[in-house]
């Protein structure tokens, strides 16, 4: 079969599978409550200065405007209100360790 005949059929099976939720693994998304605790973990931790979001490479127009670090008080809530990926909102947070020495 032709490349082009294989990516044609790839893209119209994702087209297909990609509606809001459907077939897909419940697990790739978190819930508000998974990450207000890792939220809370990565502030008691001790060694982070900032929050970091981080988004998917095909994130949509909101995570895209939304990724890069904040301050601990005005972290924004995950997953991000307004999200239109097929998939749901897939960010997630990390500490910024950005302090040298003991």
């Amino acid at each position: 079969m032709p490349d082009k005949e294989i990516n044609e059929l790839q893209g119209q099976r994702m087209v297909e599978k990609n509606t809001p939720r459907a077939g897909y693994a419940a697990d790739l998304e978190k819930d508000a409550a998974s990450h207000r605790a890792d939220l809370q973990r990565i502030i008691e931790g001790g060694v982070a200065t900032r929050v970091r979001i981080l988004v998917s490479n095909d994130s949509c127009p909101v995570c895209r405007s939304l990724e890069g670090a904040y301050e601990f008080e005005e972290v924004p809530p995950l997953p991000l209100e307004g999200c239109s990926h097929p998939l749901g909102c897939r960010c997630h947070y990390e500490p910024v360790l950005d302090r040298f020495g003991p």
